[in-house]
């Protein structure tokens, strides 16, 4: 395939900036070109680069062989089927649609195109999940995984985007919880550690949906995922922590434990008596697919793969709203739009509960609910 790649990027804002730095990035090694750029807010400055506010506008203008696709999670579904049918492979941002029916869908039309479609966890690209596999061996049974998050937002936020925080907007599903956007890798990360890359893998998920933030979405939430080849994978999670520590994920075994903290590419691990601290490099999800158009490498985040977090997603937004977390036990810090709420020994709740396996109901937490305890089983396409 002879010239640089030619690159469409669809929304250019938020995590779109992003997205533009890693394409500016390949454009400087000669491999990708950006010819066009959508976004219904307008261009930007300091680029010389053909805009249009709709991709349909730009596909008119312009051949394209990827569509890089950062915009708010309701418009993923219907922007990559029209990439799709256009004839380009999409580059996706998580998560890869607002519904488990619109991926059905997609993968559908990736397989009728002939293209493809990669998912936007770059945590994925991580070569921390081979190394974390290999010490996996020498954990003898397992008997734990967890996900540990704990994150602090404040109004500004929420206040970002009209979308912000909702579960649904016009009509539409949003999906902007804590488990499905600002913490969701953390679960695409614990499936591949486990290879779960089919819905049948899946028996049930249990949630436990909290906001401390005046939102409709959740940030606070306990998931347990049940799985029919595995031990459960247990989940805790919050936007509401007195501090902003990096997330981990972790394996627990009779012979020791692992931890990824997947945002670093950090290992900590305690396996055998033998203790290890690594970090890895990671490939960048574009140049992967770059790689895949040129030469057939495996993409690392195929759609097809995140089947695991679209039911996640799905568990969630079909589960009853959020409960509101009680005044009482919030303590609201800072000040103007960056106040920020923290729930009460939220810190000490989640390790509690991800060492006994329970939801913050079943712990006892004071500000918890067994009204907001759900359970979802997957359906069998």
């Amino acid at each position: 395939m002879s010239g640089p790649v030619r690159v469409a990027q669809v929304g250019l804002r938020g995590f779109g900036a992003i997205h533009l730095e890693r394409v500016d990035r390949l454009t400087a090694m000669g491999r990708v070109e950006l010819v066009a750029a959508a976004d219904p807010a307008g261009p930007l400055d300091g680029r010389d680069v053909p805009w249009y506010p709709t991709l349909t506008e730009l596909l008119a203008q312009h051949e394209v062989d990827i569509v890089n696709i950062a915009t708010p999670i309701g418009t993923h579904y219907a922007l990559a089927c029209e990439a799709l049918a256009a004839g380009a492979d999409v580059m996706l941002e998580k998560p890869p649609v607002a519904a488990l029916e619109d991926f059905w869908k997609l993968l559908d039309a990736e397989k009728a195109s002939g293209r493809s479609v990669q998912i936007g966890f770059q945590a994925l690209g991580s070569e921390a999940l081979e190394r974390v596999r290999e010490l996996a061996a020498g954990l003898g049974e397992l008997t734990s995984v967890q996900i540990w998050g704990m994150w602090l937002r404040d109004n500004a936020y929420y206040g970002r985007a009209a979308w912000a925080g909702k579960r649904v907007m016009n009509g539409r599903r949003v999906a902007d919880g804590v488990c499905t956007n600002p913490l969701a890798h953390s679960f695409a990360t614990a499936f591949a550690l486990v290879g779960l890359t089919d819905i049948s893998q899946i028996e049930a998920i249990e949630t436990e949906l909290y906001h401390a933030h005046d939102i409709e979405a959740d940030d606070t939430s306990w998931v347990k995922i049940r799985r029919t080849d595995g031990v459960p994978i247990d989940v805790s999670l919050t936007l509401c922590g007195p501090v902003q520590e990096e997330p981990t994920v972790t394996l627990v075994g009779t012979k020791g434990r692992i931890s990824l903290t997947y945002t670093t590419d950090d290992i900590v691990a305690e396996v055998g008596g033998m203790q290890v601290t690594e970090h890895t490099d990671r490939t960048d999800l574009l140049e992967n697919l770059v790689d895949h158009r040129e030469s057939g490498a495996p993409l690392l985040v195929p759609l097809a793969d995140t089947i695991g977090f679209m039911a996640v997603l799905e568990a969630t937004q079909t589960a009853p709203d959020p409960t509101a977390i009680d005044e009482q036990y919030i303590d609201w810090r800072g000040a103007g739009d960056f106040t920020y709420p923290v729930v009460q020994d939220i810190d000490t709740w989640q390790l509690h509960c991800l060492a006994e396996g329970k939801g913050y109901a079943d712990a006892g937490a004071p500000w918890a609910s067994a009204s907001a305890k759900a359970t979802w089983t997957p359906p069998r396409r």
